[in-house]
């Protein structure tokens, strides 16, 4: 069942995750009091609290019973979600085939350009390092070997 998300607690960081689900991260803009028009149906979720750390709404905390709440839709929340063309130097993201919101091939961006890590080298202290760039806190896993296909900067380039 589709539902809408009521704006009680709604900010920055319930927006990025949201754009996160659908792979956008750029600065995202929250919207309120319906903002896009109002929904119908049930209203899932009130007064979200994210931490922008979350893979998905879901797991979010938040006050009410899914579906349980008080608000109405012309409280209905929103966002729009920026897909960053360019990067900042020394930004990181995880992408590639098979690729989730808390693995894949490890991109760094240098003059605005997104480029992989070669894996000379590479251990559990620096996956900790990337996954605490990216928020997150838990335990790290290295794969190594191009485990997420994709391009490589050449060393000698610059």
């Amino acid at each position: 069942t589709w539902g809408t998300v009521c704006d009680y607690g709604w900010g920055t960081n319930d927006a990025v995750v949201v754009c996160k689900q659908f792979g956008y991260y750029g600065p995202p803009t929250p919207y309120s009091g319906g903002y896009f028009g109002q929904g119908t149906g049930i209203i899932l979720f009130s007064d979200l609290n994210c931490n922008g750390i979350e893979s998905s709404l879901f797991s979010c905390l938040f006050s009410s019973s899914i579906g349980h709440t008080t608000c109405t839709h012309s409280r209905d929340a929103g966002v729009s979600c920026l897909q960053q063309d360019g990067c900042t130097t020394g930004d990181v993201r995880l992408v590639g085939t098979g690729s989730t919101i808390s693995q894949g091939r490890v991109e760094v961006c240098y003059n605005n350009t997104w480029g992989t890590v070669c894996n000379d080298s590479w251990d559990i202290n620096e996956a900790i390092v990337v996954c605490k760039q990216l928020g997150y806190y838990g335990k790290s896993v290295t794969l190594s070997q191009s485990y997420f296909w994709g391009r490589s900067w050449d060393n000698s380039a610059e």
